[in-house]
């Protein structure tokens, strides 16, 4: 299984290029084996990203991406009722994540050091 730490690391690094999908999350998060581990190890990693101020979801709008409201701490629980409701095969359905500064610095740090994202 993988790591939390690992998936947030390659999630920093693809957010410098672009938003990131919510398919990118579930399928490093699951490595494409969806069980309760694995669901957990997404929820995790979405947990620490929005509480650590690494990346904010949202939705792609008119005006581009549009940040969800606040506050933070239900964006967990909203998050895993998109999973749900897209039994967490969202392939390019579902919300998107943007790096925020703290997440762009982090980003580039885990890109300086070669992280790698072919996996």
């Amino acid at each position: 299984m993988v790591s939390k730490d690992e998936v947030i690391r390659k999630l920093l690094v693809s957010g410098l290029a672009d938003w990131v999908s919510l398919h990118g999350v579930v399928w490093w998060g699951t490595r494409g084996t969806i069980t309760p581990d694995t669901k957990q190890v997404v929820l995790d990693v979405l947990h620490s990203v929005y509480s650590e101020g690494l990346m904010v979801p949202g939705e792609l709008g008119e005006t581009g991406f549009e940040d969800w409201a606040r506050p933070s701490e239900i964006w967990v629980i909203r998050s895993e009722m998109a999973l749900d409701a897209l039994e967490w095969r969202p392939m390019g359905e579902g919300f998107w994540l943007r790096l925020t500064p703290h997440g762009k610095t982090l980003g580039h740090q885990y890109e300086a050091e070669g992280e790698d994202l072919s996996d």
